[in-house]
């Protein structure tokens, strides 16, 4: 009885944080639309509200490691297991982020589109190529021009208890504008919130800045190997992460 007590407690926790977030989500973006004075002020209305999240999923969010330097053009390459994942960067990576790109399904939300260009999101418009290069060779300028470009590694929530294949926008950037690639790494938000579910277990998300990955030397036909490459270093800095956390219940 008690472990079904837990679970109702983890399933209502977790649906109640979800309803409160997609219930808001209109209201907020069309605040940062129309009241943002700013890109700041864009991004810490969005922090609050990805904060109501995290807190009702009673989720924590830690970071360490090397952090970017403002003015030192880079790709932040991250994964993401789950929507815990997208809410712990939007209430932490901020202050090491210029330029981020975030998928089109988010444009579905009313108001999304005028809100992330408030707060300097790009959305990669999926099935588009033209629009696509377009928006590589906005990134690839920013990066050339020390902006610290985000850029999700995956492409997508892998909704699993690892890091998934990489795909090769992160590093195509990285290699035109011959920045580096620093690796942050997710761990923790399929534990707190697997994808897919409303159970929503307290954990802690930890965020760690590894060390820049150089490009001198790759040119575009090796964005591959170089993607797989980090892939697998992700992989590695993933289970380190893992083997540390606590075991939940």
């Amino acid at each position: 009885m008690e472990h079904i007590a837990k679970n109702i407690g983890k399933i209502w926790r977790g649906g109640r944080a979800s309803l409160r977030f997609l219930a808001a989500a209109p209201i907020v973006n069309a605040q940062v639309a129309l009241r943002a004075k700013d890109r700041e002020d864009a991004r810490d209305m969005f922090a609050r509200h990805f904060r109501r999240f995290l807190d009702t999923c009673q989720a924590s969010v830690s970071l360490d490691g090397e952090f970017p330097e403002p003015g030192k053009g880079c790709i932040l390459c991250y994964n993401e297991t789950s929507f815990v994942d997208v809410a712990a960067y939007c209430v932490s990576m901020w202050p090491y982020v210029d330029r981020a790109a975030a998928a089109d399904l988010y444009a579905y939300f009313p108001f999304a589109r005028a809100a992330c260009r408030k707060a300097a999101i790009e959305m990669v418009p999926r099935g588009n190529r033209e629009a696509t290069d377009q928006l590589l060779e906005r990134m690839v300028l920013a990066a050339r021009q020390g902006e610290r470009v985000a850029w999700g590694g995956e492409g997508r929530l892998s909704g699993k208890d690892g890091v998934g294949r990489f795909k090769i926008g992160a590093n195509l950037i990285a290699i035109r504008a011959q920045v580096p690639v620093i690796p942050v790494v997710f761990q923790g938000g399929h534990h707190a919130m697997p994808l897919g579910t409303v159970r929503a277990r307290p954990g802690e998300v930890r965020i760690r800045f590894c060390k820049p990955v150089p490009t001198a030397g790759y040119v575009e036909a090796d964005a591959r190997e170089f993607a797989d490459r980090l892939q697998k270093e992700f992989v590695r800095i993933y289970h380190q992460l893992a083997e540390k956390r606590p075991a939940l219940s």
